[in-house]
């Protein structure tokens, strides 16, 4: 078991094969686990009809984080804003945002806590991916 897995083998399911589609890169393995919780939490609130992320670290993914996994061991019931009796406080959070990268060519997609213009994430058929608003 490498650093990475050590470090955040609590957010993957083993039954999960990772897929690329979307991918969580959490940049090195020094990251903590709490910031990845919570960057889940707000990717699979903001996204109903995601149920899988690929988890990275270094670029190189780790395995794969599925909704009921991660709400079966979060206790989240990741629903929406507003959705559920537990609405989130008004405004936008400031501790920190997810960055959303998209390939032009396909429905590949990576999000990073970090943003690091010397290596940005690339879509493994497509090259380079573009930051999204």
């Amino acid at each position: 078991m490498d650093a990475g897995q050590a470090q955040f083998g609590y957010f993957l399911d083993p039954r999960a094969r990772p897929d690329g589609r979307t991918v969580l890169d959490v940049g090195d393995a020094e990251v903590a686990p709490a910031a990845v919780a919570e960057a889940l939490v707000v990717l699979y609130r903001a996204e109903p009809d995601l149920d899988q992320v690929t988890i990275a670290v270094c670029g190189r993914p780790i395995g794969a984080c599925t909704r009921a996994w991660f709400a079966r061991r979060s206790g989240e019931p990741l629903h929406r804003l507003g959705e559920a009796d537990r609405a989130g406080q008004p405004g936008v959070s400031t501790q920190f945002e997810l960055l959303r990268f998209a390939c032009t060519e396909c429905d590949r997609r990576a999000v990073r806590l970090t943003y690091d213009d010397r290596d940005l994430p690339g879509c493994p058929e497509h090259g380079a991916m573009e930051l999204r608003a």
